[in-house]
């Protein structure tokens, strides 16, 4: 069968790369570390960053697979300066997060380029470990340690390459020396994590000041939560501590929008106050059912909005890393005194029926009626229309709001996705009149406008409604995709109360009961080939979110609290941070003694072909010829050719000297393992019936 010309092509530059000298392939492992370590930061530098380190490593690369000799120092010198002056241009400074993480990319090439010596080889090597700890910088994901374990297996085995200088040793035995190095390592890492005392928060949590946010904000626009239905990373996960309500009643609480300039709905800023609130909530608000204990564990999203199952009675207390506090604001929403830039967790009690709103006066609702002139038109005439024909039939403003209600139910209206671009003052009356088909935030727009029209105080509020609960973990996941908005109008007597029109249109957006993989729902950015694909994908997305979670709960977010509850369930009682301390020593070290015992057998442990050779000098001394294990077979033969034993003696030594200088230096290539292995055994047992006069 005739080779394909691209494994010939393949199988060329094997031959290539095994015929390089052995400085020149641990050259090319070192380059291929650090491109994997730098990977993840590629998406943090600027471009020119980017093409600098890896054109950097590429040269290296170059010089070492064509054996040509390094740059000249005056020129990396002007490639650094080049360097200097690019961070102070992108960055206007050479300090900081970004621009030190990319120098450091950028110092990490250029060291490789005139790496000459051990402590040039060394100084590449902390440069490298540097680059794996700045990568937590930005992210501390599940999936990114694991990238960082890969890495920092990789400098380590490169670490005993240079530690290895002699000889050419196989790659698999230094990857397998790593493991154990890292095996050993791990126990004592894992103890010191566990044990060691946690004062206030998570003990490594990091700032990850992230340079773009994810999620709502406090202004939408026709179209702005629509891009949101295409995301598909989690916005927070819930765990009820007891019944969870049903999936119609699971609107998820954020910012509420009530300015609106013909274009654009936005929210009234509040002045937050700089120290810790009281935690009571409105005066007025009033619950009219059983509550609803759950704990939500909030995604980063850089913006200082807090969700909560719609609606509870007082703010939370933030647990985690971030210093902040939460208000309840008068439209019931929560905003903390902070961007929510870390994992956040709180705990909360809710009321799905409630009501508030009772006590306010007309004069304080005059945000809530106010609508731009001259927009609209159509849309403001409608809605006088139908409070003055409800009015004359002695109806009230509560049937005017149900008459709009009905009015989405009963007319073809159609909810989609992609319902095009509404554009212009007059974007609601284009709506209403002639396409009639939009998203969420094209039917609650159109309800609120048409109820300040009818002379009724309307609001928008926006968040997430529903999600999926996660069969591996049972935790409830709401993301990005189910960002949603609703309205509220207010009524004499009765207060604020919700109405959702998108409800009215397509009743399975807020009463799905089951999982079904919409076009509305993407799934891992994948688009399934049928129905066993998207079980498959679903599954994976299940065990991905559930690893995530626990990943979250117990390494990012293992708290005091959390480190107390793990050692109360080991029968530890609740020690203090003195009794930790002692604990965590003692820990630390019996893992340290343990270790040393290990590697104490380890030295120990004698290689097969060192216990041969041993057995041989053994019988060869008993015939009064001397050697040390410093002595090579060939100068121990050199040796015993000149002695006074019988010449069939020394015949059948020599042999056997030969061939185990043979079996430890000159294996035949196409032997495997188990022969080569075989062959030291019959070596050992001729050894033993070797006679000597």
């Amino acid at each position: 069968m005739l080779a394909t010309p691209s494994r010939g092509r393949r199988d060329h530059w094997i031959a290539d790369l095994r015929s390089l000298p052995r400085g020149a392939r641990d050259t090319l492992f070192l380059i291929v570390v650090a491109t994997i370590t730098l990977m993840p930061l590629g998406a943090h530098m600027p471009a020119w960053a980017i093409a600098g380190s890896a054109g950097l490593l590429a040269w290296r690369a170059f010089l070492a697979w064509r054996n040509r000799p390094l740059p000249p120092r005056w020129l990396l010198a002007l490639v650094l300066m080049l360097a200097l002056g690019g961070a102070m241009l992108q960055f206007h400074t050479i300090f900081g997060r970004d621009p030190g993480v990319t120098l450091i990319s950028l110092l990490l090439g250029l060291k490789a380029l005139e790496t000459r010596n051990r402590r040039d080889t060394y100084v590449l090597f902390y440069l490298g470990f540097f680059a794996v700890v700045v990568n937590f910088l930005y992210s501390q994901s599940a999936l990114s340690a694991a990238w960082m374990v890969v890495a920092t297996s990789g400098w380590v085995t490169a670490l005993i390459n240079a530690n290895l200088p002699v000889g050419q040793p196989p790659l698999t035995q230094r990857l397998l020396l790593t493991a154990k190095l890292l095996a050993l390592g791990t126990p004592t890492m894992v103890l010191l994590f566990v044990l060691f005392p946690r004062f206030s928060g998570p003990l490594w949590a990091l700032p990850d000041p992230a340079q773009s946010v994810a999620g709502l904000s406090d202004s939408m626009d026709a179209g702005s939560i629509a891009k949101l239905a295409s995301n598909d990373s989690v916005a927070f996960r819930v765990q009820f501590h007891g019944v969870r309500p049903p999936q119609r009643e699971l609107y998820w609480r954020g910012p509420v929008l009530t300015e609106f300039n013909g274009r654009q709905w936005s929210a009234q800023h509040a002045t937050l106050p700089q120290t810790a609130p009281r935690p009571d909530g409105p005066h007025d608000f009033l619950a009219d059912g059983p509550a609803v204990h759950y704990t939500v564990t909030l995604e980063p999203s850089q913006r200082p909005f807090v969700f909560a199952l719609d609606a509870p009675k007082r703010a939370p207390v933030l647990k985690g890393p971030i210093q902040a506090h939460v208000v309840q604001l008068p439209t019931l929403d929560l905003v903390a005194s902070r961007p929510i830039s870390q994992l956040t967790r709180y705990d909360l009690t809710s009321y799905p029926r409630f009501a508030y709103g009772k006590d306010v006066r007309t004069t304080g609702l005059k945000a809530d009626i106010q609508l731009p002139r001259g927009d609209n038109p159509h849309t403001l005439a409608f809605g006088e229309h139908v409070a003055r024909t409800i009015q004359r039939e002695g109806g009230t403003k509560l049937q005017v709001a149900q008459a709009v209600l009905q009015m989405f139910r009963s007319e073809p209206f159609r909810y989609s996705l992609e319902p095009g671009v509404y554009r212009g003052p007059n974007q609601i009356d284009h709506f209403l009149f002639d396409r009639r088909i939009g998203f969420c935030e094209h039917y609650a727009q159109a309800f609120v406008v048409l109820m300040r029209a009818a002379g009724i105080p309307a609001r928008i509020v926006t968040g997430y409604q529903g999600g999926r609960e996660n069969p591996i973990d049972h935790t409830w996941v709401v993301r990005q995709s189910d960002a949603h908005a609703w309205a509220e109008y207010w009524i004499a007597g009765r207060g604020w109360l919700r109405a959702d029109p998108t409800a009215m249109v397509d009743p399975s957006r807020v009463d799905r009961s089951g999982f079904t993989l919409a076009a509305r729902e993407p799934l891992l950015g994948i688009v399934a080939l049928g129905p066993r694909d998207t079980a498959l994908l679903l599954r994976l997305r299940n065990l991905s979110d559930a690893f995530n979670n626990a990943w979250n709960q117990w390494v990012l977010d293992y708290s005091q609290s959390r480190q107390s509850a793990l050692l109360r369930n080991l029968g530890m009682g609740q020690p203090d941070w003195r009794q930790l301390s002692a604990l965590a020593i003692a820990a630390l070290s019996a893992a340290v003694s343990l270790t040393g015992l290990f590697l104490v057998w380890e030295r120990r442990k004698v290689h097969p072909w060192d216990a041969a050779y041993a057995a041989l000098r053994k019988r060869l001394a008993q015939m009064g010829i001397k050697s040390t294990a410093a002595d090579t077979p060939e100068s121990l033969g050199a040796r015993l050719r000149q002695s006074g034993l019988s010449p069939a003696a020394i015949t059948d030594a020599c042999n056997l000297l030969n061939a185990l200088e043979l079996w430890r230096y000159a294996k035949p290539p196409d032997d495997n393992g188990k022969r080569h292995a075989r062959r030291l055994v019959e070596l050992r047992l001729a050894i033993r019936r070797l006679r000597l006069p």
